[in-house]
């Protein structure tokens, strides 16, 4: 089989059938035939269902405790053996035109390890897909150290860096660490300055999208990214990453430790004085006190969640087999439609 489309959901009955609509259009007409795989992480909704009325292999997890994006795309990896994957979260649109021009430049270039193209957002509820629209994050063409927002990969770089696509230890962070892994590898990442997907986005306000990401634990993946990342080739990189949540860590020892420790309150006020002036500062870089305030905001939040993931993580091999079940065969699609 040439291309694989993996699909990774979670209660996605709002959006599987255009999804999967859209993923049918795009493998149209692709020479060497195509299989679309839903890697289902137990939903509660109709996703599974809604899924079952097309041409596509549907695999799920069998224990509620590996959900996470690491597992999701982990779990549609190990059930194919195709040349290429597509890695697609069940609420894009792929679109056709990008596919097949990526194919085509994947095929012809041995150096490329993985291709994608730019993410466009269709709604932005929240403070969250305002700052990574105004960072964009997903749309900057070139070379690029890992792939935002889904993309096209060769198995033959996947396998030889590391053998797994997805970090079934990470909740996010799982196309960055994939990125950074494969750079290792000598792999390139390339984004083209074309649509790839478009994107639902999330319909949370802020903030019920930061509890839910914090109750489930996604906010703690900067610190297992951390962990994780330790001895290996690109623990520098991540530490990078995790300049702003470290920086919060480092900055209120500090003050603690000036407070407990040094008699002088002196010490104390020329601490907090240094955070008033970096957020000043901040607030005049983003041009916007709301902006400043959220991302101080985010960067406490990821501090405590770096500091739980990285603590509390138990982390298991990213290549050992995920408990699964495969709940329909119908997997193959020979480039034709449904």
């Amino acid at each position: 089989m040439k291309l694989a489309i993996l699909i990774k959901t979670y209660n996605e009955a709002h959006n599987i059938e255009r999804c999967l609509n859209a993923v049918f259009d795009a493998i149209a007409g692709i020479a060497g035939g195509a299989e679309v795989i839903v890697a289902d992480s137990l939903s509660t909704d109709a996703t599974v269902a809604l899924a079952r009325a097309y041409p596509v292999k549907i695999v799920q997890l069998t224990q509620p405790a590996d959900r996470g994006c690491g597992t999701g795309v982990q779990l549609g990896y190990q059930h194919t053996r195709a040349q290429f994957v597509y890695l697609l979260d069940g609420d894009m649109e792929l679109q056709s035109d990008f596919l097949k021009q990526a194919l085509e430049l994947i095929e012809n270039d041995a150096t490329l390890g993985g291709i994608s193209g730019v993410l466009r957002d269709r709604q932005i509820n929240n403070w969250f897909d305002r700052h990574r629209l105004k960072n964009k994050p997903a749309a900057r063409a070139g070379n690029v150290e890992w792939l935002a927002g889904g993309g096209l990969y060769r198995r033959a770089a996947l396998d030889k860096a590391g053998g797994y696509a997805g970090n079934r230890n990470l909740k996010a962070y799982e196309e960055a660490e994939l990125g950074l892994r494969l750079g290792s590898y000598g792999w390139r990442m390339l984004r083209l300055d074309t649509v790839a997907v478009y994107h639902t986005g999330h319909a949370e306000s802020t903030g019920a999208l930061i509890w839910r990401q914090w109750r489930s634990g996604r906010m703690d993946a900067g610190g297992v990214l951390l962990k994780s990342a330790v001895g290996m080739p690109w623990f520098r990189r991540v530490l990078r990453m995790c300049l702003h949540p470290l920086g919060v860590i480092g900055f209120w020892t500090l003050v603690i430790g000036a407070a407990l420790l040094i008699p002088d309150w002196c010490w104390l006020a020329a601490c907090l004085g240094m955070g008033v002036l970096a957020a000043l500062a901040l607030c005049i870089k983003k041009r916007s006190v709301k902006d400043a305030i959220f991302s101080i905001s985010l960067w406490h939040l990821s501090a405590a969640g770096l500091i739980r993931g990285f603590v509390t993580a138990r982390l298991r091999s990213p290549c050992e087999a995920i408990p699964s079940q495969v709940l329909s065969e119908n997997a193959t699609a020979q480039a034709g439609a449904i």
